[in-house]
Order: C-alpha cells, then structure tokens, then sequence
C-alpha cells in the first residue's frame, strides 16, 4: 500500500507502474524523462538521494529511470518537447 509513503516514493512508483507496458529501456526513459521535466528539483533530488540510499520501496523500473537521469542519459530534446493533451 502506498498510504503513509514520501511523495517521491509514491509518485515515482506510480509513474513506474504506468509505464511498465513498454519495453524496458523505453520504459526507464519515459520515466526519467517524465521526472526530469516535470517534478521539481527538489522532488528530483529526494528521489536521487533513496535511489543512492538503496530505498527498498523504490520500484526497480524506478530505481533503473533514476541512474540514467543522473547519467544524464535523458534527451534533452524530449525535455524541451510540450506535452501533449
């Protein structure tokens, strides 16, 4: 259950979940991507520091979106990219 949970957490894991029909590696950058353009440093930085911690209720499609975020491996272009809808 997610109740109770810190809203990286929660968020994170729920962005993980509906992304979980993808293929793998597009499924890790659809999540990284997501989070880099649409939480706030902040919200960035809690969810580098459990990944780095090893935060056990991280989803690990999250965990896998959040290194390569912090690699950089995102497209920036995809970034800058409006979101549709």
């Amino acid at each position: 259950m997610s109740a109770g949970l810190p809203p990286e957490i929660r968020l994170g894991n729920d962005i993980a979940r509906a992304m979980r029909h993808l293929p793998a590696d597009e499924a890790a950058t659809a999540v990284a991507t997501h989070v880099k353009k649409f939480w706030e440093p902040r919200m960035r930085r809690a969810l580098a520091e459990r990944v780095r911690a090893g935060d056990t209720r991280l989803d690990p499609l999250l965990v896998t979106a959040t290194l390569a975020y912090l690699d950089d491996q995102v497209d920036r272009a995809e970034v800058a990219e409006p979101s549709g809808g």
